[in-house]
């Protein structure tokens, strides 16, 4: 697995496939937080005020991550060839293939995620809160993790093996990411409705992101069984 992991990141880093998730990502980071990024009203306490713009911060970081991890997995779903791709599956096995792209978008995700949590502080100028109040950071960590399993989970429901067609799995991203958003339904959404206060130290809490993970779970298997039988058969093809 180490080695097919390995695999899928060259194939990330050299086909520049990271580039426009990346530039996405921290653009829609600035510009939300340095919107967001206003002064507190007079007679509110100016820590207070710090720390529930750190937490609105946060949340609009951890948000970004739907869409973005959607269409980072998205990429790495359809990087490969057909030829490689089925060289792959007859070497290492079609679910640990398609395993490995899966994960290295996740991973991807992560780090992304990782540098937009650490950034929002400077970017918002909420810095010192964060030292304050460590437990607001964590909190929005734990948003962050929710939108990318459920970023995830998109990006592998509406792409091939399970949404082959080209328009429409990119159409079909892009509605499944907002729906995941500003549905009541998503975990994601249910996650940033208990922050954006002072309040969002609590975290997203334990619901959120069980279902969340619950969610990855079983698109990600589904995707794994259909990966497999589409390998499966273009192998016995051959």
């Amino acid at each position: 697995m180490i080695a097919l992991l390995r695999y899928q990141t060259a194939i990330l880093l050299r086909s520049h496939r990271w580039i426009f998730p990346l530039i996405a990502y921290g653009l829609l980071v600035a510009a939300g937080n340095a919107a967001g990024a206003t002064s507190p009203a007079a007679g509110s306490p100016l820590l207070a005020a710090k720390s529930t713009q750190l937490a609105q911060g946060l949340d609009w970081s951890a948000a970004m991550l739907v869409p973005v991890v959607a269409f980072l997995t998205r990429s790495m779903l359809i990087a490969e060839p057909d030829a490689a791709r089925a060289c792959v599956a007859a070497a290492a096995g079609p679910a640990r293939a398609q395993l490995a792209a899966l994960l290295t978008a996740l991973g991807g995700g992560i780090v992304l995620g990782l540098g937009g949590a650490c950034l929002t502080p400077f970017i918002t100028g909420t810095a010192a809160a964060a030292v304050a109040h460590p437990e607001i950071f964590a909190a929005g960590l734990l948003t962050a993790v929710v939108c990318l399993l459920v970023g995830s989970a998109v990006g592998a429901l509406c792409n091939p093996p399970l949404l082959r067609h080209p328009g429409a799995a990119m159409l079909a991203t892009l509605a499944a990411a907002i729906f995941a958003l500003a549905s009541d339904v998503s975990p994601a959404s249910a996650a940033l409705r208990r922050g954006g206060t002072s309040h969002g130290a609590q975290g997203p809490g334990l619901v959120p992101l069980l279902a969340a993970a619950c969610l990855l779970a079983v698109i990600w298997g589904a995707s794994l069984y259909a990966g497999a039988r589409r390998d499966n058969r273009a192998l016995s093809a051959t």
